[in-house]
C-alpha cells in the first residue's frame, strides 16, 4: 500500500499541475482587457473593461438603464474587443391586433424584440415593419392575420433641388444645370379597424426608381464688365430709373447735398442707399448717390442726363444697379 501510494504521487502532483495551469489559462481569459465603444444620448464613450456581459459594461460606464430601455451589440455577436453598444432608450410604439392599437412606451433594437420584450405572440401572423426592421420613436407595429389582404399602390417620389454655387456666373444668376426626374415606389397597405371603424394603414414601401434631383447652378461671380474693365460689386439690385434735366424742379441748381448736377450724380433715397455709395448701371455708367427727391422712395433712383432729349428718349425703365 505504501509503495503504491509512493508511486501513484506523482500522477496527482502531475494532475494538479495541469488543472492548475488550465484554471490560470482560464482566469487570464476571463481577465483580459478589451477596448469597447457605448453610444448613448447622443455621446460616444470609449472604455476599457473584463466584463463579459454588456449590461456590466454598461454599468461600469455610468449609464443607467430605465426598465424599458434597451440596448444591443452592432457590430459583434458578442462583447469583446473593438465590440460598440448602442442604448435604446425607450420610445412610444403602437402595437395593432385584432382590432386593437395599443400604446406602449420601450427600447428594443428591433420590431422581433420589442414584440418579445411586450410578451405578444406573433408567431403566424403578418408582421410590418419586417421584425428585423429597427424601431423609431412613433412606430406601428401591425399584426396581421396571415390571409389578410393586402393591397398595393404605385406613388411618385417627388425630386429634391440641390444648388450648386459657380463662380462662372453673375451673382445670384440661376441655371438650370439637370432637370429633376420623379421617382416611383410601390406601397403595400390595407384596411384594419380601429375603435369600430375601418382606417387604411401603410405596411412597406418599396422603392421602384429612385428620383434623379434638379441640378441648378447658383452665380457667386461679383465682377461686371465695364468700360474700365472687369469691377467687382457688392450688392446687384433692380431699380426704378427715371432720367432728368438741369430743367426739372425748382431748385437752386445743386444737389441735396451740396453737388454741382452732371452726368453720374444720382438721386436716390438715402434710407436705401445713402449719400456718397459708388454704383455702376449698364448703359448709363459709373454714378454716385448725390441727391434726393420727393418722389424717390424705395428702389427708385433719377439718373442726371445733359439733355432734355437724352432724358425723354431715356424715360423710365428697370435698370440693374451695382453697388461698388
Amino acid at each position: 500500500m505504501e509503495l503504491k501510494t509512493i508511486l501513484n504521487r506523482p500522477h496527482k502532483m502531475l494532475s494538479f499541475g495541469l488543472l492548475l495551469l488550465i484554471s490560470m489559462f482560464l482566469l487570464g481569459f476571463v481577465a483580459a482587457k478589451k477596448q469597447i465603444t457605448i453610444l448613448a444620448d447622443g455621446d460616444t464613450i470609449k472604455i476599457e473593461t473584463r466584463s463579459f456581459k454588456p449590461k456590466s459594461a454598461l454599468k461600469e460606464a455610468g449609464i443607467i438603464l430605465a426598465d424599458n430601455d434597451g440596448y444591443r451589440l452592432i457590430n459583434k455577436k458578442k462583447l469583446e474587443d473593438g465590440a460598440a453598444i448602442e442604448v435604446i432608450r425607450a420610445m412610444p410604439i403602437k402595437v395593432w391586433q385584432e382590432g386593437t392599437m395599443k400604446e406602449y412606451s420601450i427600447g428594443r433594437g428591433t420590431v422581433k424584440e420589442v414584440l418579445e420584450a411586450l410578451d405578444i405572440d406573433y408567431k403566424g401572423k403578418k408582421v410590418f415593419p419586417a421584425p428585423e426592421q429597427k424601431p423609431s420613436a412613433g412606430l406601428e407595429i401591425l399584426l396581421l392575420a396571415k390571409d389578410a389582404r393586402l393591397e398595393e399602390e404605385r406613388q411618385p417620389i417627388p425630386f429634391s433641388v440641390e444648388m450648386k454655387q459657380d463662380s462662372h456666373l453673375p451673382l445670384d444668376e440661376e441655371r438650370t444645370i439637370a432637370e429633376g426626374v420623379t421617382g416611383e415606389k410601390l406601397v403595400t397597405y390595407s384596411y384594419v379597424e380601429i375603435n369600430g371603424q375601418k382606417e387604411k394603414r401603410t405596411l412597406s414601401e418599396t422603392v421602384l426608381s429612385k428620383p434623379q434631383p434638379r441640378i441648378v447652378a447658383v452665380g457667386t461671380n461679383r465682377t461686371i464688365q465695364t468700360s474700365r474693365g472687369a469691377v467687382t460689386y457688392r450688392v446687384k439690385k433692380i431699380m426704378e430709373a427715371t432720367a432728368y434735366t438741369l430743367e426739372d424742379g425748382d431748385g437752386d441748381g445743386v444737389t441735396s447735398i451740396g453737388l454741382v448736377p452732371k452726368r453720374g450724380i444720382i438721386a436716390v433715397d438715402p434710407d436705401v442707399i445713402p449719400y456718397g455709395t459708388k454704383v455702376y448701371i449698364p448703359g448709363y455708367g459709373f454714378a454716385m448717390a448725390g441727391d434726393c427727391g420727393g418722389a424717390i422712395v424705395g428702389n427708385r433712383i433719377d439718373l442726371f442726363m445733359d439733355s432734355y432729349h437724352e432724358a425723354i428718349t431715356f424715360g423710365r425703365r428697370n435698370v440693374e444697379m451695382y453697388i461698388l
